[in-house]
């Protein structure tokens, strides 16, 4: 999504998305508070580091809060403790800014960031392959508590404690959380690898061009964002493919012809756009989002 300011406060004036997905670039003051309770992983963390020691890297980010229009509209969050789901004992506490860093996580493992705060849901991110290298500009991107409440309200929707929300962007080549514009890559589609005898309530949902989920578009827009609702817990695997049935195409080239949205990419329109895909530990009463730049990623043409 684009603009963090006009989105967001937008977005909730509007009563509009249940979780979101992007943002853009602005500057905040943290919120402050305490972080939530429990530490570490939130739920118990899933195993611990084990086997002999090898090679590790950092992970760092920002954690981005979205509150009602009254309270500013979006936020830094402070003093929010970020941990790893899978290693819980790895755990570390957000600066004033909402910057953190995490060290020590193996190379080759599985990892799924996690944000606390009092104020916040219980947030994880898309589960990570940790590569060779650092990880750099993780985000967890959150509406606060009051946001929550509005945007159920206003959805007509009732999230289910014993289930998990999922929220995801389709991202274009080379965008990233501080970039102006839109972020989406329009004309995208979500596929749901779920696990045996789940289910899901609602979703895939898209987010229109002005950040308001609407639940009759069958494609992404230019903003890129989808929302799953209530789903059962277990891990699903998302991934992203180009709208291929003939007369949606018609439809996708007749919502954005190429010569009224020169500065959009409409590669979708055009090409067989490969996609990143993403694994996500869906659990009761956790909001999911695998935001830019680590979300469903457009992929450069080969």
């Amino acid at each position: 999504m684009d603009n963090l300011t006009l989105n967001w406060v937008s977005l909730a004036l509007l009563g509009s998305a249940l979780l979101f997905a992007g943002c853009g670039d602005s500057t905040a003051s943290g919120t402050g508070g305490s972080a939530g309770a429990g530490g570490g992983a939130g739920m118990g963390g899933e195993g611990g580091m084990g086997g002999t020691p090898g090679p590790t890297v950092s992970v760092s980010g920002i954690a981005w809060g979205f509150t009602l229009p009254g309270q500013g509209g979006y936020d830094l969050i402070a003093n929010a403790t970020i941990s790893v789901l899978e290693m819980p004992e790895l755990s570390t506490t957000s600066d004033a800014g909402g910057e953190f860093t995490i060290e020590g996580i193996p190379v080759g493992s599985q990892a799924t960031f996690v944000l606390e705060h009092s104020r916040y849901p219980l947030t994880y991110t898309k589960t990570h392959a940790i590569p060779e290298t650092d990880i750099d500009n993780l985000t967890f991107q959150v509406p606060n508590h009051g946001l929550f409440a509005v945007i159920e309200l206003q959805l007509g929707i009732m999230t289910d404690p014993g289930k998990c929300q999922m929220v995801s962007t389709f991202t274009r080549v080379g965008r990233t959380i501080g970039d102006s514009g839109h972020h989406g890559q329009a004309g995208a589609t979500l596929r749901i690898d779920a696990p045996a005898d789940t289910s899901i309530e609602e979703g895939p949902i898209y987010f229109g061009d002005n950040v308001v989920p609407d639940r009759t578009r069958i494609y992404a827009s230019l903003d890129g964002g989808v929302l799953i609702v209530n789903a059962d817990p277990g891990d699903y695997t998302l991934s992203a493919a180009c709208v291929d049935d003939p007369d949606d195409m018609a439809a996708f080239v007749a919502d954005y012809p190429p010569a009224e949205y020169p500065d959009e990419d409409l590669r979708c329109q055009t090409e067989d756009v490969q996609f990143e895909s993403v694994l996500m530990k869906c659990r009761a009463g956790v909001f999911l989002n695998a935001s830019p730049s680590y979300g469903l990623q457009a992929l450069p043409a080969e």
